[in-house]
């Protein structure tokens, strides 16, 4: 009998270790069928390290002053060029860092107008938002105070290095345009929690704590783009979006996270494809559990299943033509410091909060302290068959789920945060009048810009009335 069990084990474990060398995705006589459409589109795509060269600080965690002290796993800028029959073109950058500053997209997309023509609503920028990434310092202001005079050089040389290899990777694709199919599909993956929890003190009162809510609100959609060459039907890109902080890791190390295993997994598993992670609207979501390697590779081998789910099942080809538009919406403060007020309060305020007031009374004294903000929404609409809208920030999840609600029938929508200006945290109004770090407080440590108060309670309506202006 146990001759028997350990022959049928064995056998088991064969026919498992055969499934894998023939998986599904690997398999040419499984490989998911191309949309059967004539090819409409031109696309390229490429890809590039950005893993700094020399010693630099980490990124994350309120400002964390520790530099890196190695490699865990690269990180990389990618790519992906898309141009429809009429020559409307769209380039999606993403990178496996924590933001993305106005100075840098600006920056780039100076570069690239200059040589193209490409408009700025055309150029999305996307960052994954990885608390393993460098430090990324451009102001006057954020370079004050550094003990470290080699600190600032290394900034301004990397912010250069960074500017140059994406335009690098934007040049290789808009040169190397060949046609191409794109299909659309979606699947969930569901380790992404909300962090906000409510805690009731014993005199009655509640706030509202960085920890796991499993009753909070998600997003677990992981939407999926496949382009794929039209001459043999070959995967070239795959573009996928998730709900969730970069914030399985907190080593000093550099580290994509779980973003960074995931198109790991997904380019081994689809040989000469390179695949981009968007950051969804994550802003109040985190991976649980974490702070380990370990989960941080789960994770990543968790969403590249569910992106590798979504292009086996029925996907819907992409049709054009492309209509992308970009404009701002006014975001207002609840209120704009005086000089008196910000030396009176300095006066009481301690740590971050002291930072913060002497942040904004230097803002005011030089004249850059804002009276408003003027927020970048970009939507990309691939005919009537998926649009995709970026919103800057760390756009809490109540925006996606919210858009995704109230467009429910009018076509596919796919809804990323954390594009082209992550300026601060976006609340919600149910989160703004909540509070805590999402709601407001995280305004403290932001220096770049340096924002003169918490956001008015008009943000969320603000921001999503723009969008439907645009849609129409």
């Amino acid at each position: 009998m146990t001759l028997r069990t350990n022959f049928f084990t064995t056998l088991a474990a064969a026919v498992c270790l055969l499934g894998v060398l023939h998986h599904p995705f690997l398999s040419a006589q499984q490989k998911p069928e191309a949309p059967t459409v004539a090819p409409e589109w031109k696309a390229a795509v490429a890809k590039t390290v950005i893993t700094p060269r020399e010693p630099m600080y980490l990124a994350g965690f309120a400002n964390r002053e520790v530099p890196a002290e190695g490699i865990l796993t690269d990180l990389h800028a990618k790519a992906l060029s898309i141009e429809d029959p009429s020559g409307t073109r769209f380039v999606l950058v993403t990178l496996d860092l924590i933001e993305i500053t106005y100075q840098l997209r600006d920056a780039v997309i100076a570069e690239i107008h200059a040589k193209y023509g490409l408009p700025k609503s055309a150029l999305m920028m996307n960052s994954s938002h990885s608390h393993s990434g460098p430090e990324l310092r451009y102001t006057d202001l954020q370079f004050e105070g550094l003990s470290d005079p080699l600190r600032k050089e290394r900034c301004l040389r990397y912010n250069e290095f960074l500017k140059n290899k994406i335009v690098e990777i934007v040049d290789q694709t808009l040169t190397s345009l060949a046609p191409v199919t794109l299909s659309y599909g979606h699947a969930r993956c569901g380790f992404a929690m909300n962090r906000r929890l409510k805690v009731e003190a014993a005199d009655g009162t509640s706030s509202w704590r960085n920890s796991p809510n499993p009753d909070g609100v998600v997003d677990h959609e992981v939407p999926v783009l496949s382009v794929r060459r039209s001459v043999d039907s070959e995967l070239i890109a795959i573009a996928f979006g998730y709900a969730c902080h970069n914030t399985s890791l907190n080593l000093k190390l550099w580290s994509a996270d779980y973003a960074g295993y995931a198109q790991t997994a997904l380019e081994d598993t689809f040989p000469g494809a390179i695949a981009l992670f968007v950051m969804g609207c994550g802003g109040d979501q985190n991976p649980y559990p974490r702070f380990s390697p370990l989960y941080s590779a789960r994770h990543g081998q968790s969403l590249a299943t569910a992106v590798e789910a979504a292009i086996s099942a029925k996907n819907n080809p992409v049709t054009g033509p492309l209509q992308i538009d970009w404009q701002t919406a006014r975001i207002d403060y609840q209120s704009i410091p005086t000089e008196a007020d910000l030396k009176k309060s300095l006066e009481t305020s301690k740590n971050s909060k002291h930072q913060w007031d002497e942040n904004r009374l230097k803002a005011l004294q030089r004249g850059e302290l804002r009276d408003h903000y003027d927020f970048p929404i970009q939507v990309v609409r691939f005919g009537d068959s998926l649009t995709l809208i970026g919103l800057s920030g760390e756009t809490c999840v109540d925006y996606s789920l919210r858009l995704k609600r109230e467009y429910k029938g009018l076509g596919r929508l796919w809804v990323a945060g954390y594009c082209n200006d992550v300026l601060a945290y976006i609340p919600s109004k149910r989160v703004l009048e909540e509070g805590g770090y999402e709601g407001g407080s995280s305004l403290t440590y932001w220096s770049n810009p340096v924002h003169p108060s918490y956001f008015s309670d008009t943000i969320e309506e603000r921001i999503i009335a723009k969008v439907h202006e645009m849609w129409k």
